[in-house]
């Protein structure tokens, strides 16, 4: 009596072990069909009257980062946003589909102009406007979303609640500013105090641009979506309970 009980035991284990390693197995599979690829990449450019002749640097930098993007298979979205008392779309992430288009629109910016710079707005419009299905965002889908800010000068309006906003959605600001920006404005704004940076002049942005694109590699991998919560199933004992 007691051998078949065992055997019984025995079995139900095993059945149990089985239906641990389908279930997760589906659900890799499942994860690896779901990955997001790529990035929505934004851009947000100081326009105002400050860096009119630091521009030209500020579009150089620009097309150098979108080079290293993959725009023509659709992994890679870039948008580009000029501000300075008001925020100018200068194309959505959903405007152009390959690198070439991109490319060619960045080259043919003109620089805004105006004053005061109001940061603070700027980043709310892209919390509005910008990061939205709308406009191309597939945040909803789990690409991550990625924001670089150029900045030539300190806000004249307040960054702290626009900035916390854009962190509550997720997106991951990187912050470059000259020796004419505060540094701690930069950090409130940047998604991680580290991922805020600072150069002299625009001319001196090569300088950063692999400590950008390497923190922002690595950035992306930490703030990815999170795995299901159906995974919690094979850490519960009552999912198998017989």
């Amino acid at each position: 009596m007691n051998l078949g009980i065992n055997i019984y035991r025995h079995t139900l284990t095993q059945l149990k072990v089985q239906d641990e390693n389908l279930i997760m197995s589906e659900i890799l599979c499942f994860l690896v069909e779901k990955k997001p690829a790529g990035r929505d990449v934004v851009f947000l450019l100081d326009g105002s009257e400050s860096t009119r002749t630091g521009f030209p640097a500020m579009k150089d930098f620009v097309q150098r980062v979108v080079e290293t993007l993959s725009v023509d298979d659709n992994k890679d979205r870039v948008s580009v946003v000029q501000y300075s008392r008001d925020p100018a779309v200068q194309f959505y992430l959903n405007t152009y589909t390959t690198k070439g288009e991109v490319l060619d629109t960045v080259r043919g910016l003109r620089h805004k102009g105006g004053r005061p710079l109001n940061t603070g707005a700027a980043l709310q419009y892209l919390r509005d406007n910008v990061f939205t299905a709308s406009a191309g965002s597939r945040r909803l889908d789990g690409v991550p979303q990625v924001l670089i800010l150029l900045s030539g000068g300190r806000s004249f309006d307040s960054v702290d609640a626009p900035a916390s906003a854009l962190k509550h959605l997720g997106v991951l600001t990187f912050a470059i500013g000259t020796r004419s920006s505060e540094m701690r404005e930069l950090q409130k704004i940047a998604h991680d105090p580290n991922h805020a940076m600072a150069v002299s002049e625009f001319t001196d942005l090569p300088t950063v641009q692999q400590q950008l694109q390497s923190s922002l590699e690595t950035a992306v991998i930490d703030v990815s979506p999170e795995s299901p919560t159906v995974l919690g199933m094979l850490t519960s004992e009552s999912a198998f309970q017989l």
